[in-house]
């Protein structure tokens, strides 16, 4: 880590880190915060887990659905923001239950992340992802929305 420990980036990457792991998230990819490249790697970022119920799933393109994630990204409009990526199907296929979109946060007025409003979306998101069914998620996506009730039906 080359960065000075007062280095905005630093701080911002170091601070999403403490709240996201001691919530029990993991980190991915080959960088750690901190290091060059961290917020420009796509695969650097966090997990959490117990999406799922904790249960690990095979991972196939276009197929399983995404778990909770935590990024660094850029906005639509090309500027830096924390992106969340809630546990569900990709892309709008299926049921709004289902569904997942990726959230932006942007940084706040003194380029800081706003831990408090993050932990507090955090709080809605990670119930939602431990219970989400993963069998339910991939049926919905595969024989529609949503292919859970209408088979119960």
């Amino acid at each position: 880590m080359t960065a000075s420990p007062t280095d905005p980036p630093l701080v911002r990457q170091l601070g999403l880190h403490e709240l996201l792991t001691g919530r029990g998230w993991h980190l991915d990819g080959e960088r750690d915060p901190g290091d060059p490249g961290f917020t420009d790697d796509p695969r650097c970022g966090w997990h959490y887990p117990a999406t799922f119920g904790g249960r690990p799933i095979n991972t196939i393109d276009f197929v399983t659905p995404a778990r909770l994630q935590c990024y660094f990204a850029f906005d639509r409009r090309g500027d830096e923001v924390v992106g969340i990526l809630p546990a569900g199907n990709k892309r709008r296929n299926g049921c709004p239950e289902h569904d997942t979109e990726e959230q932006y946060f942007p940084y706040a007025a003194d380029g800081g992340i706003d831990l408090g409003r993050l932990g507090a979306e955090l709080d809605a998101l990670e119930p939602r992802a431990r219970e989400l069914d993963a069998r339910a998620v991939i049926e919905c996506l595969f024989f529609g929305p949503c292919a859970v009730s209408s088979r119960e039906a």
